[in-house]
């Protein structure tokens, strides 16, 4: 990534100080209109300290919503979600994600990301890779899982965590992005519950095994009938 470079030591007490006023700021007033004298003025840290952490604001923005997205993710995905119970698993996971994703906090990271991209284009990626990538990567591996205890029936998991991610999901981010009203705490309530229902129905196991290892083992049988015969 092109103009930005981040000096270690980022876990220091200064550190945390100019992370979160610049987090503040960026998500008040934008990337654009964010100075680092700005940062210097509201973290409370002279100028050199500064950049003797962050080389350009560039490098600071990247910090902040690396930090932000892990931070999301970490409350999406708990460390205590059970594989044995795919259900509630999900049920939970669900409204970690309505609850986090319609946040007035989250909703203005993402429209500070997309106004950064024109100016900053390599943060897109960047956020992407902190965020949607990582929680679609741990559904993705929950869904393996899943199937290799013969609970779901996923002959692809990357698939279907982005399908389960969309159901959930509907339109909440467009109206937050828009600033419109969500609808009923009811009908966000059903949304999720029919948007389970729906993934559980195309997803459950049926008898025999799963397409996942049938698939594996026909590429199996493919390879070796067009193996050729040993002398």
């Amino acid at each position: 990534m092109k103009n930005v470079e981040m000096r270690p030591d980022r876990r220091s007490r200064k550190v945390e100080q100019i992370l979160v006023a610049a987090c503040d700021l960026f998500l008040e007033y934008g990337f654009d209109a964010v100075t680092m004298d700005m940062v210097t003025r509201v973290s409370g840290v002279s100028k050199a300290t500064l950049y003797v952490h962050f080389a350009n604001k560039e490098a600071l923005f990247e910090a902040v919503v690396t930090d932000e997205a892990k931070r999301i993710t970490d409350t999406i995905w708990l460390s205590d979600v059970e594989v044995d119970d795919v259900p509630t698993a999900l049920n939970r996971v669900a409204r970690n994600f309505i609850d986090i994703f319609t946040a007035s906090r989250c909703v203005r990271l993402w429209r500070a990301a997309i106004g950064a991209v024109p100016r900053f284009p390599g943060i897109g990626r960047v956020v992407f890779e902190a965020g949607p990538l990582v929680v679609t990567e741990r559904l993705a591996r929950f869904f393996t899982l899943a199937d290799e205890k013969a609970l779901l029936d996923v002959p692809n998991p990357s698939l279907a965590a982005r399908q389960f991610l969309s159901i959930i999901r509907g339109d909440l981010d467009v109206r937050g992005m828009l600033s419109l009203e969500l609808p009923p705490k009811a009908e966000i309530e059903e949304q999720i519950e029919e948007g389970i229902a729906l993934f559980l129905a195309r997803y459950e196991r049926r008898d025999g095994a799963s397409r996942r290892s049938q698939q594996s083992r026909a590429g199996g049988d493919r390879q070796f009938v067009g193996a050729r015969p040993q002398d």
